[in-house]
């Protein structure tokens, strides 16, 4: 086996890793988002039939929201379903087409992985100085949590994703 060959099984197992990690994750990320449209559902419910108001709706549905973007936004990385302008690519020809790919991969896997990093200060922040939610008092860090993993997670697919987009360069 050529070294190129061996190269490119070794993305290709990375990917199909990460896509399953990927999977998971975003599946976690829905799952936490439908428990807090529970959380929504019941509180509207209780307010018609009770009068009464579940507390710390707001703070349960913002940690459902957050979680569920960063911990699905990994799976859109490695798969390329982010919105895009076509009409202005269709043209290129492959080579060009993986080129602009794997150039647009690394600049959102650093910038991503810049994000991450900036996360995480805001996040060791939040939690020397012990923030809490207003009305629940959860622990903010908890809300920093999903978004730095999420954020470092979709720096690796985007790098992922260059690094493939440079392999089909090399072929095309």
């Amino acid at each position: 086996m050529s070294a190129e060959a061996g190269a490119a099984g070794a993305l290709a197992r990375a990917i199909a890793a990460a896509d399953r990690l990927a999977g998971w994750t975003a599946a976690a990320g829905v799952s936490v988002l439908c428990a807090g449209m529970l959380v929504v559902i019941a509180d509207i419910a209780a307010r018609r039939a009770l009068g009464v108001s579940i507390l710390g709706t707001l703070d349960l549905t913002q940690l459902a929201v957050m979680s569920c973007v960063f911990l699905a936004m990994p799976l859109a990385f490695l798969r390329g379903a982010h919105v895009g302008v076509e009409f202005l690519t269709d043209r290129l020809a492959p080579r060009a087409l993986a080129a602009l790919e794997c150039a647009v991969g690394l600049l959102c896997a650093v910038f991503v992985g810049a994000l991450a990093y900036h996360g995480a200060l805001q996040a060791r922040i939040a939690w020397m100085h012990g923030d809490r939610s207003a009305t629940l008092g959860i622990p903010m860090v908890l809300y920093w949590a999903p978004l730095v993993a999420g954020l470092a997670a979709s720096a690796l697919c985007a790098l992922l994703g260059a690094l493939a987009a440079a392999a089909r360069a090399r072929r095309a």
